[in-house]
């Protein structure tokens, strides 16, 4: 059969970009191995996030009393937790399975393999029929997969990636992770919140070391808070088997240090899924950290696209999405590039941290002037009615044109108040322009507000004095 493009994956980048390429008015044919919705749907995004909700609430459930709330009695189910969270995906699986019909998309599940810049080799999961099919343009969107690192020890039963451990049982008593990135602090915050003894180890020098250093400063004092233990500038050795627990050998500041757990989570990163032998056999260049793009997602050989984590760049939902529409575009003949200086970074603990544009430190390790604006949530009306104060807003403008440069929270629903830093950050902005925008009054959004008014020592809530 002959399509006008066909698309392999129908992760985050994979289903928006058959969605865009039909309202373009494509004939499109949609390969997906597994399930639909891919990692983010699947084992990322939205099932931790689900079971984060529950974590929240039972968080909240354990301080009731500081609302003059009294519950008498009170137990989590992590069976229920684990069939509610089951339930989203299942409804977002089929709400996207509802999206490809009304598009008109055909949609066939089976592994595809290339032959050739414009043949496609389909196995199905119907009975492994195989069958050929021709497109004009094709799409590869195939994702990625937990990075395991070469470590003694990582094959054991209680070694869990990111994908095994939404898949347990119960709550182990006691659990490391391997990692302090956005998955790592994530899971660390989930599971504690459930009674686990949950400790961080990172081979960096701070914990989130891709996040603005207050950020980092702030979120570890937090996760201390919530009792996790952290180490830092720390190795992991092996890992060895001791009856049914685990011993994790760690090097920190040159000793030597054993700790005993029931699970180990690694949360090193993801790999690129790369069909190596098949993109050399047609000429599609990559490197071992994905397939290599140009802006309008087009690799090396003409009428071949690439999306999401399998490009290595950005691995994030919201991106492999926009890299989709993009992709979609160009391959129906529409020219349209990618822009990535303004896409938001969120990590979904308690609280939440979000960010945009340029880190505190990355200008000043390249001589940027600027001029920063801090304000924090403790002095904001709607924080403190939630009784959630903990955190800031912090905006980062040049000293000169006053343009934002970033912009960085951490607080309450901060991944939904990063959306006017991404603004002003896309859009050059200023911190005038923010400064002088009326923000509604009791919200979150007033934290941005008096943070750019900060930037100017101008704050009305919170006491600054101009040097």
């Amino acid at each position: 059969m002959e399509y006008d493009i066909a698309i392999i994956g129908a992760g985050t980048g994979g289903y928006v970009a058959a969605i865009r390429a039909a309202q373009l008015g494509a004939k499109v044919l949609l390969i997906e191995k597994k399930d639909l919705g891919g990692v983010c749907l699947n084992q990322g995004c939205i099932p931790t996030k689900t079971l984060l909700k529950s974590a929240e609430k039972w968080t909240d459930l354990k301080k009731i009393e500081e609302f003059g709330l009294v519950v008498s009695e009170s137990a989590y189910d992590w069976q229920k937790i684990m069939e509610r969270k089951n339930k989203v995906i299942h409804t977002l699986r089929s709400g996207i399975e509802k999206l490809i019909k009304a598009h008109k998309i055909d949609l066939v599940f089976g592994k595809a393999t290339l032959k050739d810049q414009h043949t496609l080799h389909v196995v199905t999961d119907q009975a492994e029929q195989e069958c050929d099919y021709t497109a004009r343009k094709i799409i590869l969107a195939t994702g990625s997969v937990p990075a395991k690192p070469p470590l003694v020890g990582s094959d054991l039963a209680g070694v869990l990636t990111s994908d095994d451990i939404l898949r347990i049982n119960e709550v182990p008593a006691s659990l490391l992770i391997i990692g302090a990135g956005a998955v790592g602090v994530e899971f660390a915050g989930i599971y504690a919140a459930f009674g686990c003894a949950v400790t961080l180890v990172e081979m960096a020098p701070t914990i989130l070391p891709l996040c603005d250093g207050d950020l980092q400063k702030r979120m570890a004092l937090a996760l201390r808070k919530q009792g996790i233990k952290q180490f830092s500038k720390a190795l992991v050795q092996e890992i060895i088997q001791n009856g049914d627990s685990l011993d994790v050998v760690i090097e920190v500041k040159g000793q030597r240090q054993v700790i005993t757990v029931e699970k180990v989570l690694v949360a090193t990163g993801r790999r690129p899924v790369v069909a190596v032998d098949e993109l050399a056999a047609i000429g599609v260049e990559y490197t071992k950290c994905g397939i290599t793009v140009n802006e309008k997602m087009e690799t090396s050989v003409q009428g071949i696209y690439a999306i999401g984590d399998v490009t290595g760049i950005n691995m994030l939902a919201h991106t492999a999405s926009h890299q989709g529409l993009v992709a979609a575009a160009n391959a129906c003949g529409v020219e349209e590039r990618m822009d990535y200086s303004a896409i938001a970074g969120c990590i979904f603990t308690t609280p939440e941290i979000a960010w945009v544009g340029l880190t505190e430190e990355e200008c000043q390790a390249s001589g940027r002037s600027i001029q920063i604006g801090k304000f924090n949530f403790a002095a904001n009306g709607k924080a403190l009615s939630m009784g959630e104060t903990e955190g800031l807003a912090k905006i980062i403008a040049d000293s000169v044109t006053h343009k934002v440069l970033g912009c960085h929270i951490m607080g309450p629903h901060a991944s939904d108040l990063i959306m006017e830093g991404v603004l002003a950050v896309r859009l050059g902005l200023t911190a005038e322009d923010l400064a002088a925008t009326i923000h509604p009054h009791p919200t979150l959004t007033e934290t941005m507000g008096e943070a750019a008014q900060g930037v100017f020592c101008e704050m009305i809530h919170q006491v600054t004095f101009k040097k």
